[in-house]
């Protein structure tokens, strides 16, 4: 519709008819091209950066409902669960849910004959004037969040415990490597590298240790840091963003470690077993 309403100013345009330039501006801006049309098709990242530049959608909302739809994709498609933050997460979601109702705008309303209870419940059985019915996803917002609520400080203190723990088993990863790598002489330091290191090329200790890498034990003090300073931020998708940040990213090398941990566990167990005559 958009495209055939521009074609029609364009017409008028080059019949000499004055159009308003700031009217097929706006109409241009709305318009999404082919290329677009295909990366939103699949990608629900896409589709929130569409709605919030287009102020559609709070800006603030975009990275939060980006980390849930990850959370529910590792879930839904990968079968890979959290439970430690399973409930803040879902209230989380909720909460965002809610935002969204709050800022909905239909054009059209129509009723059936039957509202149903879910609808009846937010308006005393009553079938809406206009007037309440432009108000109503507000008030339906406004109720759901009585009714469930998001306790910030559990969700806060959830969150930041989650990752605080992660952040603990890096380091007792890194530790465990260094303990136990079989035909290396590590010192405190050298798990992170090596992990870190393309062991393809076979370089010696040395070389790994003379080389630069994207992460360092600086790094880690600096995500320990961020994660304690969590409990302090007030607003709730400030909070969701700064932990998605910094989960995005410490989760590359969080992955890393956890591999090597368990190849160096296989390769001792595999010893014990060896020796044990197995």
């Amino acid at each position: 519709m958009l495209k055939r309403l521009l074609l029609a100013y364009q017409q008028n345009a080059a019949w000499g008819i004055p159009v308003d330039a700031e009217e097929v501006a706006s109409i241009e801006a709305q318009i999404v091209d082919e290329a677009e049309l295909k990366g939103l098709d699949r990608n629900f990242d896409a589709k929130v950066g569409l709605l919030v530049r287009r102020n559609l959608l709070d800006e603030a909302l975009g990275p939060v409902l980006k980390k849930l739809h990850k959370y529910r994709n590792e879930m839904y498609h990968r079968d890979k669960q959290r439970p430690e933050i399973i409930r803040p997460a879902t209230l989380i979601y909720f909460d965002s849910a809610c935002t969204v109702l709050e800022s909905y705008r239909q054009m059209i309303i129509t009723y059936p004959a039957d509202l149903g209870s879910e609808i009846c419940r937010f308006t005393e059985g009553r079938r809406p004037g206009f007037s309440e019915a432009a108000d109503l996803p507000k008030k339906i917002a406004a109720q759901l969040r009585r009714e469930v609520g998001l306790d910030l400080p559990q969700v806060r203190s959830a969150l930041a415990a989650y990752l605080g723990a992660r952040l603990d088993r890096m380091v007792d990863g890194l530790e465990f490597i260094e303990d136990n790598l079989v035909g290396r002489s590590l010192v405190r330091g050298d798990a992170l590298r090596l992990v870190q290191a393309n062991l393809a090329t076979n370089p010696t200790l040395e070389q790994v240790r003379g080389r630069r890498y994207p992460h360092s034990k600086a790094e880690l003090e600096q995500w320990r840091t961020r994660i304690a300073a969590l409990e302090s931020i007030e607003d709730k998708h400030a909070l969701v963003s700064e932990y998605a940040v910094i989960e995005d990213s410490f989760e590359p090398l969080e992955e890393k470690i956890t591999n090597a941990v368990f190849q160096v566990d296989y390769e001792v167990q595999s010893q014990i077993d060896f020796a044990r005559g197995k």
